[in-house]
């Protein structure tokens, strides 16, 4: 893929055709193993210039390829594998060019960490290695096309990063002659990568042609300036400055010569705490704690992710400390025999030939008064926790401060972590508010360090502040975004964060190399995991959002050791965050580098078993949010409903549609109680279609379907559908799903204003369910054909609506009993009784907002405004219609929006005829046009209301839509 496609086997080269052939092919070696969708293989052949038969002419392309590779290999067809959806090519990313290249890339070791003339061959030997994969421009037969473009980029920015590491070895090893002509030739094929231009002129100066160094200089600024108007980096100015006052430390050193144990330049060498250049932001209040703490506590360890900033406030944290401080930077060091040795030379300690420098540092130390700052301490936990240790017992007036992505595990520890920086609320819109996050200011303020005339308005502040909360508050990533501000808006870099790790690689060259790209942070940590470690961390991206114990234990697969073992280790190392009481969660930054890991993977396979799980779990979930442990199983789905939606959007998209069916039929019951009704009607009207599902499950998302959209106002739809389910139900002999079918049907055609329907189907459907048991689905049929039956003005309504009441107790739903209330609380207001009435709205709105039960909680305000209207209470009846109308806005619920207009059109009768008036013409105009019908006393009460308003009206009446009266009366 490195140049023009080519396929190979042991045997020779595979003629591929080019065109469309090519171009299938390519698409599915950009995903090795994984199934691209038809539709997407399609898309990418013909775009909007489709052929008759799509699908067909997409097999055709396959068939081709097929047998081209099986003339090659006996087994060469089953290479190209029809998968749920699509087509997968099951091939090993290591038979791949650009993988092998990307991976060969990733091993690249740091050029510090190479100390012998030796070693520098041998990595100059791989970086060339991997070059030479290169016979031309990436994807080079779909040059252009969208779907390449993203991953040509990609591979050719890893080319240009292998270039630049090839180019730093020459320097490291003394050949700066020929790194000079490779060197030419870089800048002015990529002029504006500053990099290049950096050691061309360290290429020229150690040469000893400081002049030619500085015109270097000089035509990079040019470049620069013509190009994009901008000055050089930081980096690329302080070179200049070094190479004019010829600065000793540009000097080249024999590799040879360096230290064994830490590099010549490393702060730890010489134990004095690095100077800041720039103001720590937003870390006051846990600089203060942190100082406490320290007094409490002789070993404080700082634990976080990579990028929390961890170092920052070690090094300030230091600064206000009385006494000696001896900081060590542990992080170039990689064999835990060094890290005592280093230590030794950064607190100026003697150690004897053959002598223990652990015992030497304690020795020396003991009488002394101060603060040991030992910095990256994650790769050499147990040679640093008996340093430490023995450094504490030895001498009672020193003090350790350690940074650590887990902790040292050592007695008398106390480990903080490191929280990220403070937020904006998402909701937040003012400039002031947003502004207010310590997130956003650091951003604010690294951003006007590259851009002097960087300003931020309230639309800008909105974007820094979406940037901060994608990147979850860590510092590094937020600088490393905010330096992208030379050349980006707010807007562009937050549009980009997709591809975060292509995005933050523009770190200070005055930092560790580990913290110049985001994705080298994360490659610090994640290189320290076991094989284990990284597999599991790896599928825990498949989370969306926060996840607890058992849906770890699900996704981890049985080929890896103990699951809560690992998840325990992971949490320790900072890769996984606690998020509340028993859940968990990988912060955004980290998932996406946890899913470019499982691309490596088992991708299918992992999302195959969060998907099962989630459906399992919905169907557990359903049965429990019905009951009396409703409470408790409510705030446990609302936590996972991001992952819902991911495991539905995964199954529907591989074509299991028994699973997906299986999910959203069990969720439907819960997304009508969260108010979630558009999105959750969304895949099930997908589903409706479906036939290779279980009867049973049809029947069931065909009966949620009528529930929720008939809540929608799509009453004729919704009576369809109710039909349909009773069908299927019958079909499957299942008395329970025909039960359920015939109450959609009830609710549906009782909204249509067909009551005696409606009582029919409801007393049928308390039939078939007597037998049964089931006391959640009696409950809910009684309740709601008492409701039918005040509606027709029966006189059976009031013992039936006292038998709802009391199927409801039993059922321990609170909102079934929420809405029998509600019924009750409208046939006391009918007689008259409006304290009875007022208790019994009052009790059912306090069990609906207990559960959060939205549409619920609109039903019951409905019916307390009318009682404190009955009861003269016109203010309080007021704000239940207002509180009402928001919230059925909110959640699209057209009837009920309908219904609060008309609410406080009766509110507003008696002081503003005309903005009665005007309302009820609105709600009028919009149940006409959505076909939602009033009840029949409701209507008849209406239009005597309009008659007497129009008889106190003077002037024509005013028309306006309902949505723009709800905007208004809703600020």
């Amino acid at each position: 893929m490195l140049g023009p496609l080519e396929v190979r086997t042991a045997a020779g080269a595979v003629p591929i055709r080019r065109g469309l052939p090519r171009t299938v092919l390519i698409a599915l070696l950009v995903k090795p193993g994984q199934v691209v969708p038809s539709d997407t293989l399609i898309d990418v052949l013909w775009s909007e210039d489709l052929p008759r038969n799509p699908a067909n002419a997409l097999q055709i392309q396959v068939s081709y390829l097929r047998k081209r590779l099986a003339a090659a290999e006996p087994d060469g067809a089953s290479l190209l594998a029809t998968r749920r959806g699509g087509y997968a090519l099951l091939v090993e990313p290591g038979c791949i060019d650009a993988r092998r290249f990307e991976t060969a890339v990733r091993r690249f070791p740091t050029v510090d960490s190479l100390s012998s003339a030796a070693s520098l061959a041998s990595a100059l030997d791989d970086v060339d290695a991997a070059l030479g994969l290169w016979r031309g421009d990436a994807l080079e037969d779909v040059a252009g096309m969208d779907f390449a473009r993203g991953e040509a980029t990609r591979l050719d920015e890893l080319r240009w990063a292998a270039t630049e590491r090839r180019t730093e070895l020459l320097l490291r090893a003394g050949h700066h002659a020929a790194a000079i002509g490779d060197l030419a030739d870089l800048v002015q094929r990529m002029p504006l990568r500053e990099r290049f231009h950096e050691l061309l002129v360290l290429a020229l100066y150690r040469s000893g042609r400081q002049g030619d160094a500085l015109r270097a200089y000089e035509q990079a600024r040019l470049t620069l300036a013509d190009e994009l108007g901008i000055d050089p980096g930081p980096a690329l100015r302080e070179l200049e400055r070094a190479v004019l006052r010829q600065d000793p430390g540009l000097d080249w050193t024999r590799p040879e010569s360096a230290p064994a144990m830490a590099p010549a330049s490393s702060a730890g060498a010489t134990g004095r705490v690095p100077v800041p250049v720039s103001t720590l932001i937003g870390r006051d209040a846990e600089l203060a704690r942190l100082d406490q703490l320290l007094d409490q506590h002789r070993v404080l360890t700082l634990t976080g992710p990579a990028g929390a900033g961890k170092t920052r406030l070690a090094i300030d944290l230091s600064a206000r400390r009385a006494g000696s401080v001896w900081y060590v930077d542990l992080s170039p060091i990689d064999q835990p025999s060094l890290a005592a040795p280093t230590v030794a030379t950064a607190a100026g300690v003697s150690v004897a030939p053959g002598g223990d420098p652990v015992e030497a540092i304690a020795s020396t130390l003991a009488g002394q008064h101060g603060l040991l700052v030992l910095d990256t301490c994650e790769h050499l936990v147990a040679s640093v926790a008996r340093l430490a240790s023995a450094v504490l017992h030895a001498g009672p007036g020193v003090r350790v401060l350690a940074t650590s992505r887990r902790t040292l595990g050592m007695s008398g520890e106390f480990a903080w972590p490191v929280p990220p920086l403070a937020l904006p609320d998402p909701d937040a819109t003012s400039l002031d508010e947003i502004m207010s996050s310590a997130a956003v200011a650091l951003f604010v303020e690294r951003a006007a360090a590259v851009r002097p005339d960087f300003e931020v308005d309230s639309v800008a502040a909105r974007d820094i502040g979406a940037v901060c909360l994608a990147l979850d508050g860590l510092p590094l990533a937020i600088e490393l975004a905010a330096a992208r501000s030379d050349v980006l808006s707010p807007a562009a870099i937050r549009a980009r964060l997709g591809d975060r790790f292509g995005l933050l690689v523009d770190g200070g060259a005055d930092v560790a190399e580990r913290q110049q790209t985001l994705r080298r942070a994360i490659d610090w940590s994640f290189n320290l995991l076991s094989p284990d470690q990284r597999a599991f961390f790896a599928r825990l991206g498949t989370f969306a959002g926060t996840f607890d114990l058992e849906a770890a234990l699900s996704v981890a697969g049985a080929d890896l050791g103990s699951p809560l073992d690992l998840l325990v280790s992971l949490v320790k190392q900072s890769m996984v965050s606690r998020a509340g009481q028993d859940r968990y969660r990988l912060l955004d930054t980290l998932r996406a580098y946890a899913l470019e890991v499982l691309d490596d993977l088992d991708p299918d396979a992992t999302r195959d078993r969060h998907a099962a799980f989630y459906a399992e779990l919905a169907v557990r979930g359903e049965i429990g949010i019905r009951g009396a442990e409703q409470l408790a199983w409510l705030p446990s789905l609302r936590s996972d409903i991001n992952n819902f939606r991911a495991a539905l959007d995964w199954s529907l998209a591989t074509g299991d549609l028994a699973c997906a069916a299986r999910q959203a039929a069990a969720l439907s019951w819960f997304w009508t109680l969260n108010g979630m009704l558009t999105e959750a009607i969304r895949p099930l009207e997908r589903l409706l279609a479906a036939e290779d599902i279980p009867t049973t499950t049809r029947a069931r998302c065909h009966w949620g379907y009528a529930l929720l959209a008939a809540s929608l106002g799509q009453l004729t739809t919704a009576r369809a559908a109710g039909y349909r389910a009773v069908e299927l139900g019958r079909e499957a002999g299942d008395d329970a799903e025909i039960a359920y079918g015939l109450n959609a049907v009830a609710v549906s055609e009782w909204a249509l204003g067909d009551h005696e329907t409606a009582e029919r189907a409801h007393r049928d459907a308390i039939a078939l369910l007597e037998p049964l048991g089931d006391p959640w689905g009696l409950a809910v049929c009684k309740v709601l054909l008492a409701r039918t039956l005040f509606d027709r003005g029966d006189t059976a309504a009031a013992p039936v609506a006292r038998e709802g009441v009391d199927a409801a107790r039993r059922s321990g739903d609170r909102h079934v009993l929420g809405i029998a209330l509600t019924q009750t609380a409208q046939m006391a207001m009918a007689e008259g009784d409006h304290q009875a009435a007022l208790t019994a709205a009052n009790e059912a709105l306090a069990l609906q907002e207990a559960i959060g039960y939205t549409e619920g909680t609109v039903s019951a305000l409905h019916v307390l405004g009318q009682s404190h209207q009955a009861a003269g209470d016109t203010a309080a009846a007021r704000d239940d219609h207002l509180r009402a109308l928001r919230l059925a806005s909110r959640i699209g619920h057209a009837a009920a929006s309908c219904e609060a207009v008309e609410d406080l059109a009766r509110v507003e009768a008696e002081d503003d005829p005309a903005a009665a008036r005007t309302l009820l013409r609105a709600a009028r105009q919009e149940r006409d046009a959505r076909k939602l019908p009033l009840r029949r006393r409701d209507a008849e009460e209406l239009e005597r209301l309009d008659a007497v308003l129009a008889t106190r009206q003077a002037g024509p009446l005013a028309c306006r839509p309902l949505s723009d009266l709800v905007a208004e009366l809703t600020e």
